[in-house]
């Protein structure tokens, strides 16, 4: 069985083709890093060095191959031939690859009319809608038919963290990366075709639906709370998510933002409190993995995107609005993400200056879509008690008074 990778980068190559490895599949990565493809074509394999307690031990994906994504004859030939194809290349790369995909769904119609399921691991909520959009608008009249009851966009919820792998696994290894064991891979079961196929063969798949659940539990928890670390982390001058999950105070605020998103998540999708919490639990002690080490300014990167309406940290808060309760730890990451001032990320120095040039209320407006004035007052407090470096029995009790206002 032939399996395609769309993107060798750290999702790619750390989690999904281990994914297609462990089943059987030979994986061809497509990328444009020539580096990366021809040192794939030479060695043949690669070492993850996945985090076992206190240490790495080495698991290596073999069986793999991969040609350069310039190269259109060889994409386009390589996916209308393959079993399986996924995608980790990050939402601004689809627009530019949906003609190639689609280009491939063409020959492969005329040569074969074998089916083709395109597992989507990219941080978007409808990211099967939005590639499927991208790639129909290449697609001619002909083909239309066996696009729509062929080809399957399926939405994948990516939950192992891939980090920059530490240097001296590079040093012995270009290709080397760095995980930690968790391996499970939800995805949306109504997005296969045909209708009421088998499911592909891959280890850990779990097939699900409604999906929309695990979507928002990786985006409004897992990376709400990764976010908060990062801009809350960068004000305390942590360099790595692991130090700031042993900060008690940052921790205090993390776990409870945690605990808000969760509850809002159970009541907008039915779902079962007792396994959100739990999934919270693990999250926690994964975050505090001190061999993963994930720097701030990595995981803050583009706070424009992070802060946007439905994303992590606003898409959290306005969930935990929707459910009729005070999202007041969320807001403290949203007010320091607003003082998120790394010099090289130019979406955090605008932010950071515009925030100080206009004012919380223009910032929220502009960025956050945040109009409420009850929502505007809350996060201006906690913006001005972070940037004044208020002490942290000051948060505590405000937080406190959130809380109890909640309550009445």
């Amino acid at each position: 069985m032939n399996a395609v990778m769309y993107g060798a980068g750290n999702i790619g190559r750390g989690f999904i083709a281990q994914r297609f490895y462990l089943s059987g599949f030979h994986t061809t990565f497509i990328d444009v890093n020539e580096s990366v493809v021809n040192a794939i074509n030479e060695r043949g394999r690669y070492p993850i060095h996945v985090t076992k307690g206190t240490k790495f031990e080495a698991e290596y994906v073999e069986n793999v191959s991969a040609v350069n994504g310039r190269d259109e004859e060889a994409v386009v030939n390589t996916i209308a031939g393959c079993d399986i194809m996924a995608t980790a290349l990050g939402v601004n790369i689809l627009p530019f690859v949906a003609p190639l995909i689609a280009k491939a769904i063409v020959k492969r119609h005329k040569e074969s009319g074998a089916p083709l399921n395109i597992l989507i691991c990219e941080n978007l909520i409808g990211s099967n809608e939005y590639l499927c959009g991208l790639v129909k608008k290449y697609i001619p009249e002909e083909d239309e038919q066996y696009f729509n009851d062929m080809v399957g966009f399926v939405c994948v919820c990516v939950g192992r963290t891939v980090p920059p792998t530490a240097p001296e696994f590079l040093e012995a290894d270009s290709l080397a990366i760095c995980a930690e064991p968790y391996s499970e891979l939800p995805v949306d079961a109504k997005g296969f075709r045909p209708v009421g196929c088998e499911y592909p063969p891959i280890l850990g798949l779990v097939p699900f639906s409604p999906f929309s659940y695990f979507i928002e539990r990786k985006l409004l928890i897992h990376n709400m709370g990764h976010a908060l670390m990062a801009y809350m982390g960068w004000l305390k001058g942590h360099k790595f998510i692991f130090e700031v999950a042993c900060d008690g105070e940052i921790k205090y605020i993390l776990t409870r933002a945690l605990l808000e998103s969760s509850r809002a998540l159970a009541v907008r999708h039915g779902a079962s409190l007792d396994d959100t919490l739990q999934f919270v639990e693990d999250l926690v002690v994964r975050f505090e993995n001190k061999l993963l080490v994930d720097s701030l300014d990595r995981v803050g990167r583009d706070p424009k995107r992070k802060l946007s309406k439905n994303d992590r940290l606003v898409g959290a808060f306005n969930c935990v609005r929707e459910s009729g309760k005070i999202p007041a730890h969320i807001a403290v990451g949203i007010a320091a993400a607003l003082l998120f001032d790394n010099p090289e990320d130019a979406a955090a120095v605008e932010i950071s200056t515009f925030t100080k040039e206009n004012g919380v209320k223009a910032a929220l407006e502009k960025y956050c879509e945040i109009t409420a004035d009850e929502d505007v007052a809350m996060i201006s407090e906690f913006y001005f008690m972070l940037k004044d470096g208020k002490p942290f029995a000051e948060f505590v009790e405000k937080l406190s008074s959130y809380k109890d206002a909640a309550s009445h």
